[in-house]
């Protein structure tokens, strides 16, 4: 018998402002695929992070604790011990988890509570989609091949076709995923992407 229990799709973008999406009204931002996902699920724009820092903040999200409480106040490289992960807490009750895409948790391949991961993460042997470029590109194929850093002031346009930017990875390899879940479990999938992150 198949579980009646509502599928979770959490979908997160790194560096994102709240108010910089279509629905709350911004003037020039136009986000429609994430205005669909408000349309049929939540919204909730008083909500923000307590920490700017993106490790930081996925710390509290995750670990469902407080800046002070979690012990990380910046961007560190630790790894965490909480043994009530958001995912943890609904494997526990019959969830099957999986996060898929920007992770930024340490270590990288940790499950924190999550039945699978598969990170993009800009660390070596540690990204899947870096793998994956490099598999249909060919070995020399980079992310970051405009010559841009990731937390540079300087931006340029994507320099490859756009089928192969980590954004469209993202999304397939989640609704892959959502393919090839346990049909009799409801599902929890932490999706995050790495943009709207310079460049």
């Amino acid at each position: 018998m198949t579980d009646r229990r509502p599928n979770i799709l959490l979908f997160t973008t790194d560096q994102h402002r709240g108010d910089h999406v279509g629905l709350s009204g911004h003037p020039v931002v136009e986000t429609p695929n994430a205005d669909s996902f408000v349309e049929h699920g939540a919204y909730f724009p008083n909500a923000y992070s307590e920490i700017p820092s993106p490790t930081g903040a996925r710390r509290c999200l995750h670990g469902g604790q407080t800046t002070y409480a979690c012990g990380l106040i910046g961007y560190s490289g630790t790894e965490w011990h909480e043994r009530n992960t958001l995912a943890q807490v609904l494997a526990d009750h019959g969830y099957h988890c999986l996060n898929v895409g920007w992770r930024n948790m340490h270590p990288r391949r940790k499950l924190y509570g999550f039945h699978t991961v598969i990170p993009h993460d800009l660390r070596e042997g540690v990204d899947d989609y870096a793998e994956w470029l490099c598999e249909n590109l060919g070995p020399h194929a980079r992310e970051r091949g405009h010559g841009v850093d990731s937390n540079g002031w300087l931006a340029r346009p994507w320099h490859l076709e756009e089928r192969y930017h980590p954004v469209n990875w993202t999304t397939e390899t989640t609704l892959d995923q959502i393919r090839k879940r346990d049909p009799t479990k409801p599902f929890f999938r932490g999706t995050s992407y790495l943009r709207p992150h310079s460049p």
